[in-house]
Order: C-alpha cells, then structure tokens, then sequence
C-alpha cells in the first residue's frame, strides 16, 4: 500500500490527531506544512490554536496573517525559541491575527490576540474597538462600552462608528447621533460615519436629513453599496420613486446583498477598515432585502416598468409565497397588464393573510374593479 501524498486532507487530518492541540510550536508547524502541501482547512485551524497560546511563537503570527490574506508564501517553521529574530522579513501582528480570526467567528482566538494587541502601544486603539465589537456581540454592555472609553482616548472614524452603531443598536438613537455630532470633523471626510448619520436619521423618520448625509457618503465613496440601496429606501419615503429605482439599480449592480449595518474592524495595514456584518439586533426595525426589493418593485411600477416590476414581486413571493405587500402589489401589476384573473388570485391571498389590515381594504376596491373589467374584456 502506498504511503499517503503530503497533499491528502486526510493525512493531515490523521496527523494532526496524533500532536499535542496544546503545544502551539507543533501546532504552527503543521499550520506550515498544511498550508504549503494546500490543505488550508487545516492550517487555518491549526495556526489559529497555535496563536491562541499565551505561549504563541512568532511563526504562529506570521502563518495566521498570511492565511488570512490569501497568502501561503513566506511562511517559517517554528522553534521553541526562535534564535535569529531578523529573520522575519516583516514582525508578526497579533492585530492582523485577531481581526482575521474575529471575522471567521473564531472569538476565543481573537479575544486571545487582541488583548496580545493591547501590549503593543500602535496597536491599543484599534485592539481596543475590535475587543469593544467583541464584547457587544457576546451581550456584554459593560465590558464593550469600558473598552470604547479606552479606544476613544485616540478618537478615529472607525472607533466612532462602532460606537455610535452600539447607541443604535441598543435602541438609544439619541446617544448615537449626538456621538456623531461630537466628531463632526471625523464624520465629513468618512462615508461610513456619513452614512450612519443618514442611517439613524431613516430611523428617526428624518428622510430628508438622511437623504443629506446619504448622498455626502456617496460623493466620497460611490461604491458604497449600503449607502445606494438606503438611498433608494429614503428616496422612496420622500416619494421621489425615479430616484429610488436609480439608487437601488446602481446598489444591485454592485452587490445583490443588502447588509446595511457593519462593524469596522482596524488591523493596521494599508487596506483600509474591515467590514463585519452586524447580525442580531432586536433594538432596530429590520431593514432587511425583502424590504429592498419592495421599494425596488413599487418604484418600477410607478414609472411604468411593469414587467420589471413583475420579475421583482416575483423574487420575493419565490421566498415567502404568503408575503402579502408583494402579493398586493404583484396584483397591481397584474392587472395593469390586464391579467384580472391572476390579479384576484393574488388579492385572494392577500384577504387571506390580513383581512383587516389597510391592505385589506385596498385589496376589496381593486378587486371589485377587476372583476368589472374582467367581466368586461373577457380575459384572465
């Protein structure tokens, strides 16, 4: 029989069961070779136990920045001391290591590297806002808003942000605008601090506010997908449906996917601040891509699109065939296309799910009418 190839999962995954978990040099090495033979499953895994370690040698730093980035060049083997330092070509960031892990769900690896973060001065701020983000996710109010005090000591646009979405999220949008106001100079040149500012505004039912601070994000940066797609929906609020449907147009060219709340994470390289989805919040109405595709369909009816708008009502009934605004305006266009059958089976529906509610009552007018011009035309 022949010896397993260094390239088979199932080598490593056979190995990896015969080391010490909790010797992070054994653990960084078969990060190492794992990533070179491209198993990278398992040296993700690996590298993220052996930078976990209080004990973590710097092999283990450098191996989970690299994996993070894509990389699995310039890896180095690792020793219980390393005896030539210098031969890093770049020092290994626990920053980089906690932020890659915090994206991957991985909170007990990143807990571990951003308080390592903490006993590095350049590194503080920023460990300090991921450290915050962390502890808000978890639940943790007291813990997150301590080490918010700490990272605003260097206010930065990412630091902000964070904490003003924490006002947000806990339904203290007063807090959270007011955070903002404070940092007014921050939030001009920032599109994300811009855009939160319209956010909380759309929340706060200040379209117009927010259609201001929404467009000033979008001039700085116009491939800022959330700021599209909510511009749409303040659009839509102030009626200005063709405006509406450009918006959401341009967001979907970007991006099908409409998160419109995230969490900046710094690791302190040249890339910028890091995006993570912020998921779970009961203090926010939910402004979610069933909601998008609603604006999307209504503005399309209103100028006219009406086979656009079909395709559009369509997409959200394929999700939830009861979804009884959809089924009430898919009516609409319906019988706009003189498709009175299909109309009324969908206000059917509609009369079904919310008999009572306003689209209730709006359902039983359009459907007398269908069923007039129904009779009238002879068509289904």
């Amino acid at each position: 029989m022949a010896a397993p190839s260094v390239s088979d999962a199932a080598y490593f995954a056979a190995l990896r069961a015969r080391l010490d978990t909790d010797d992070p040099v054994a653990m960084a090495n078969l990060a190492w070779c794992a990533a070179r033979a491209g198993v990278l499953d398992t040296a993700q895994d690996a590298a993220r136990r052996a930078a976990a370690s209080p004990a973590a040698p710097p092999a283990a730093w450098r191996t989970l920045e690299r994996l993070a980035l894509g990389r699995t060049d310039g890896l180095i083997l690792a020793a219980p001391e390393l005896s030539h330092p210098r031969q890093l070509a770049e020092p290994p960031s626990p920053l980089v290591a906690a932020v890659a892990s915090h994206r991957q769900a991985a909170i007990a690896v990143a807990e571990a590297c951003y308080h390592a973060a903490l006993m590095v001065p350049d590194l503080q701020p920023a460990a300090w806002n991921g450290l915050a983000v962390l502890h808000e996710q978890r639940g943790e109010a007291t813990a997150a808003d301590e080490a918010w005090g700490h990272a605003l000591v260097q206010p930065e646009a990412a630091t902000v942000h964070n904490r003003a979405l924490a006002w947000l999220r806990r339904g203290e949008r007063h807090r959270g605008r007011a955070l903002l106001a404070e940092y007014a100079e921050l939030v001009s040149g920032s599109a994300p601090l811009l855009f939160l500012v319209g956010y909380a505004a759309l929340l706060d039912d200040d379209p117009a506010m927010a259609r201001l601070s929404v467009e000033a994000a979008l001039a700085i940066d116009p491939d800022l997908v959330r700021a599209q797609f909510t511009l749409g929906l303040v659009c839509e609020r102030l009626d200005r449906h063709e405006q509406a449907l450009a918006a959401i147009r341009r967001g979907l060219m970007i991006s099908p996917w409409f998160v419109p709340l995230v969490w900046l994470l710094d690791d302190r390289t040249a890339h910028g601040p890091i995006e993570l989805a912020d998921h779970g919040s009961d203090a926010l109405p939910e402004i979610a891509s069933f909601d998008v595709l609603l604006v999307l369909g209504r503005s399309l009816l209103e100028a006219g699109h009406l086979g656009e708008a079909l395709g559009v009502f369509d997409q959200v009934l394929l999700r939830d065939e009861t979804h009884t605004a959809a089924l009430f305006h898919r009516g609409v266009v319906l019988a706009k296309l003189r498709r009175y059958n299909e109309a009324l089976a969908d206000w059917e529906g509609v009369l079904t799910t919310a008999p009572e509610s306003d689209l209730g009552d709006a359902t039983r007018r359009h459907a007398g009418s269908a069923r007039k011009l129904a009779t009238l035309f002879g068509t289904g």
